[in-house]
C-alpha cells in the first residue's frame, strides 16, 4: 500500500505553482492553475490501494482541471469528491451536467473519462478524493447514470467512507494495522451503499463493510466515553442503531457490549496502577476515575483479569524496601 505527500511549502515561493503542477500532472493528469500573482498553497497525502486511490488535499484558490488533453490518458475510475469540512469551499464542473458547489459532508460522483475541473476558493480549503476502479465498482451499482446530476447527500456510509478515507492519509502506516484486503473491501462496500448499490451488493455490504467500520465507530465511542456512565441505549441513539444491533456486533465478535466495556475499565486501571506517575493515587481513587463505582466488584473483576490484585500490580512499580 503505497503512501505519498506533497507540499508546496517545500519549496520556494517563486517554484510553488510549477512545483504543484509538475507533481499533479504527473500524478493524475490534472493541470492546476491559480490566480495572477497569488502564491498556491497545496498540500496533498495520498494513499494507493488495489483498485482505489485516497488524495486528501487542502489548497488555496486554485482551479485544477481535467480537459480534453488529460482525460486522454484513459483513466475511466469512478471518483466522490468529497468536502470533509472545514473553511472555504469549491465548485465541480462536469461535462454535460450542472456545476454544483459542494457543502461541507456532501460529495459529487464525476467519471475521469469526462472533462471536468473543481474551483477552490478560500485561503485553506479542504478536499477529498476517493477514485475507484470502474471495474471493481461499477457492477455492484444500480444507476448510474444520475449519478453525477446532483450532490450525495450526508448519509451514514458516506460518513464512514469520508472517516475511514482520512484516516488512511493520516500516516503511512495501516489503522489498526488492518489488512490491505479488508480495507479495501470495507471502502468498496461503503461506496457502493453510499451510491445506491444493487440489491445483492447492498446486502453484502450491510453484512461486510458498513456492519465492521459501525462496530470499529462504537468501540471508539465506548473507549472515549468508558469513565463514564455510559449505557448501551445511549450508545446506540448516538450511532443510529437499535441496542439488539450493537448486542448483535459484539456477538459476532464473541464477546458482549459489557465484556468489551469492562475491558477497556481494568486496562485504564491496570495502565493508572502501574504507571509511575499515578503512585500518590489511592486506589479507590483509580477505580472510580476508571469507571467502577463499586470497589469490592472492581477487586474481584481485576484479580481474575490480571491474576493479581490492585495493590499486587501496584507493588510492581513501587522500589523494593533497602
Amino acid at each position: 500500500m503505497a503512501f505519498f505527500s506533497f507540499s508546496t511549502e517545500d519549496y520556494a515561493p517563486s517554484e510553488r505553482l510549477e512545483a504543484a503542477q509538475d507533481i499533479y500532472s504527473a500524478m493524475a493528469q490534472v493541470q492546476l492553475d491559480a490566480p495572477r500573482k497569488q502564491v498556491p498553497h497545496v498540500e496533498t497525502r495520498i494513499k494507493l490501494l488495489p483498485g482505489i486511490s485516497i488524495a486528501r488535499v487542502t489548497a488555496s484558490s486554485l482551479h485544477a482541471a481535467r480537459e480534453t488533453p488529460q482525460v486522454a490518458d484513459g483513466n475511466d475510475d469512478i471518483t466522490l469528491l468529497i468536502h470533509p469540512g472545514g473553511p472555504g469551499g469549491w465548485l465541480s464542473h462536469l461535462e454535460a451536467h450542472e456545476s454544483l458547489a459542494c457543502t461541507p459532508g456532501r460529495a459529487r460522483v464525476v467519471y475521469n473519462h469526462q472533462s471536468g475541473s473543481v474551483d477552490f476558493h478560500g485561503e485553506r480549503v479542504n478536499f477529498l478524493s476517493v477514485a475507484f476502479s470502474r471495474a471493481q465498482l461499477a457492477p455492484l451499482l444500480g444507476d448510474m447514470d444520475r449519478l453525477p446530476k446532483n450532490l450525495l447527500s450526508p448519509g451514514e456510509p458516506l460518513k464512514h467512507l469520508t472517516q475511514l478515507s482520512l484516516a488512511l492519509t493520516k500516516q503511512p502506516e495501516t489503522p489498526d494495522n488492518q489488512p490491505t484486503s479488508q480495507l479495501t473491501r470495507q471502502l468498496l462496500d461503503l461506496a457502493c451503499l453510499a451510491l445506491g448499490a444493487t440489491p445483492e451488493a447492498s446486502e453484502h455490504a450491510l453484512r461486510g463493510g458498513l456492519r465492521e467500520v459501525r462496530l470499529k465507530a462504537i468501540k471508539a465511542d465506548i473507549n472515549v466515553h468508558a469513565r463514564s456512565a455510559i449505557t448501551l441505549e445511549a450508545l446506540a441513539k448516538r450511532h443510529s442503531v437499535s441496542p439488539s444491533y450493537i448486542r448483535a456486533l459484539f456477538h459476532h465478535e464473541g464477546t458482549s457490549f459489557t465484556d468489551y466495556l469492562v475491558e477497556q475499565r481494568l486496562q485504564r486501571a491496570f495502565s493508572a496502577l502501574t504507571s509511575p506517575q499515578a503512585a500518590p493515587r489511592s486506589v479507590s481513587d483509580i477505580a472510580l476515575h476508571s469507571g467502577f463505582n463499586h470497589l469490592s466488584w472492581f477487586y474481584r473483576a481485576f484479580k481474575q483479569r490480571f491474576g493479581v490484585t490492585p495493590g499486587e500490580a501496584r507493588a510492581l512499580i513501587l522500589p523494593s524496601p533497602p
